[in-house]
């Protein structure tokens, strides 16, 4: 599922798209052939009586998957949020030191957070987290900030503050590591299409029944499984799907970091 969910949009739609109308195609022909002309009425009424049944669990189904997918992504644009801040008062606890010392932390803090726009989100979609760059340069990052706390000339409060960001940036990436090891419940999924493809044979055996003139009806049908079930798939992989948390706010506090936007004393200087 996680190759299927890390293609472009418009993969996914064709495929999803390509198999409901290959489906309801191969249906009309098969139906064509078995079912006589005398026993259409019958199926159709048949097909007829099940098609609200069918509907309602489809709509139940995906929008359950739908609504725990989003809530997924929301969760992983949080944590970014959520990092960028930490990293922010990261960068402005380190008023008092010498500069060659902040200098040391910022350029770490813009490394760390460089990396999700160039190996993290890959390493998370593949499923391999240990392999990504932000690991020896968080590593790097705690490093810097322990040896500079405990330097005799730095004040306990600057040491506290940084030692609590940098903690709180481990425990945070903690939490996005967690979020990209889960997945999607696939028996629902299964449900899901399995509930599609009834729905879209039953709306080919009504319309068979009713002519022609209800042929975009049936369409339709096909058209919205087809689209909700792709929009299910898109969604699920919040690191390298088509929808995806953005690391765009980590990438502009480190360019933010490089252009000294986070030197309290050229601040208060000016």
């Amino acid at each position: 599922m996680a190759w299927l969910a890390s293609l472009p949009t418009s993969v996914i739609l064709l495929i999803s798209l390509g198999g409901a109308l290959a489906l309801a195609l191969g249906t009309t022909v098969l139906l064509h052939r078995v079912v006589h002309t005398s026993g259409r009425e019958h199926a159709g009424l048949t097909a007829a009586a099940y098609m609200t049944a069918l509907g309602s669990l489809f709509a139940i189904l995906t929008g359950f998957l739908l609504n725990g997918e989003y809530t997924v992504l929301r969760q992983t644009q949080n944590l970014v949020y959520e990092e960028v801040a930490a990293g922010s008062r990261l960068a402005f606890s380190t008023e008092g030191l010498p500069a060659a010392d902040v200098a040391l932390i910022h350029d770490a803090l813009g490394n760390y957070f460089d990396t999700f726009g160039t190996s993290e989100w890959r390493a998370l979609g593949r499923g391999t987290p240990a392999l990504s760059a932000s690991v020896p340069a968080l590593a790097g990052l705690q490093q810097v900030v322990f040896d500079i706390g405990s330097r005799q000339y730095t004040p306990a409060s600057t040491a506290d503050g940084m030692q609590a960001a940098v903690s709180d940036l481990t425990g945070i990436r903690r939490e996005r590591v967690a979020v990209s090891s889960q997945s999607m419940p696939v028996a629902l999924l299964v449900l899901s299409l399995m509930t599609g493809v009834a729905l879209i044979v039953n709306a080919i055996v009504v319309t068979l029944r009713a002519g022609r003139g209800y042929a975009l009806v049936a369409l339709g049908i096909i058209v919205i499984v087809a689209l909700d079930l792709a929009a299910i798939i898109g969604i699920s992989a919040p690191f390298n799907g088509p929808f995806q948390a953005s690391p765009q706010p980590a990438v502009e506090l480190a360019n933010e970091l490089r252009d000294g936007q986070y030197l309290p004393w050229l601040a208060v200087g000016r």
